[in-house]
């Protein structure tokens, strides 16, 4: 059993709204095929515009959801022709506050052979209601279903020090505890970097090994499904 979360920068243009970016999510299914696994994609150019400009209004909520299942029904057709049949399972059906109220729907999907496919969302809590990001989910699925590990897919091969095209960025091989990072492009309402790596150190300690790598990068996430461990991707080894 594996998890894997597709970054909202690595299927959208977080700078453009609306923008998602046909064939990286065909070319991870050709490899997961087969494997079972929970999926999660980001919000990326979907979701956060409407956050941001709403907040957590009626109105912003009812954009925001608008747009999810715009993004959701496009990987759930593209995965669906590469052969993985994805179960859309929204957060606000299943999640109240940060907690998975509802596992079962879930680990009911895996049992029927399906790929349960969750993203970020707005999701009931007792404050009203509160952004959980696909990072918090992954955590929590990781709780529930011990994975062999965990996967974030992102638009570069790992975690680096400042954005990768900035002078003196540095890819960090290995994390061990808290590092410092700089933003991310876009807008992001949800933590970004940062809260990979928290989210990461998290999983981690739940043991799980926990892996930062390219999209694109098909020959290393072969390699994690075949149980190795790719050297072109950010690890973070259970401890």
């Amino acid at each position: 059993m594996f998890i894997v979360k597709f970054g909202g920068s690595a299927i959208t243009d977080k700078t453009r709204p609306y923008t998602y970016i046909r064939g990286r999510v065909a070319s991870v299914a050709a490899e997961l095929r087969g494997s079972p696994a929970v999926l999660i994609h980001g919000a990326g150019s979907f979701a956060h515009p409407h956050v941001k400009a709403f907040g957590l209004t009626p109105l912003g909520i009812a954009y925001t959801k608008a747009a999810l299942r715009r993004l959701t029904a496009y990987i759930v057709e593209e995965l669906a022709q590469a052969g993985v049949a994805a179960l859309p399972v929204e957060p606000s059906d299943v999640f109240w506050g940060k907690t998975l109220a509802r596992p079962e729907v879930v680990t009911h999907a895996v049992r029927h052979g399906m790929y349960p496919l969750l993203h970020g969302d707005i999701v009931p809590s007792d404050d009203g209601y509160v952004v959980i990001s696909g990072d918090d989910i992954a955590v929590e699925l990781a709780k529930l279903l011990k994975p062999r590990a965990v996967l974030f897919l992102m638009n570069v091969d790992g975690i680096y020090t400042a954005p990768p095209n900035t002078p003196g960025a540095r890819k960090i091989e290995v994390i061990r505890g808290d590092v410092e990072v700089e933003g991310t492009a876009g807008i992001d309402v949800t933590g970004g970097v940062r809260k990979k790596i928290e989210a990461g150190l998290a999983i981690a300690r739940q043991g799980a090994p926990v892996y930062y790598c390219s999209i694109t990068d098909r020959a290393s996430l072969r390699e994690i499904l075949n149980g190795g461990e790719p050297r072109n991707c950010t690890i973070i080894k259970p401890h």
